[in-house]
């Protein structure tokens, strides 16, 4: 944000990366959809990176990274969605 105020323009009204980072601004929260989506994409990265990665100890590594980064976002609170706001994706 501080880095890029042309930037941080564009990614906040942007139609889909907008309200996201405006829950996230206002109230430290992600809707349900976006936790979920992000959870997906968390555990569909980390397993191709497990499967391509040769070394058993890096394997380790990769699924104890999954687990501490899926624990921490599971835990992110959940902002509710209003029938009278716009979608919160």
């Amino acid at each position: 944000m501080r880095s890029s105020p042309r930037f941080h323009r564009w990614l906040s009204e942007h139609p889909t990366f907008g309200p996201i980072i405006s829950n996230w601004h206002q109230h430290r929260a992600v809707s349900q959809k976006v936790k979920l989506r992000g959870a997906i994409v968390m555990v569909a990265s980390f397993s191709f990176s497990i499967y391509i990665v040769p070394h058993d100890w890096l394997k380790i590594m990769l699924a104890v990274m999954l687990v501490v980064l899926l624990s921490w976002f599971i835990r992110l609170p959940v902002i509710e969605q209003l029938a009278d706001q716009e979608e919160n994706h």
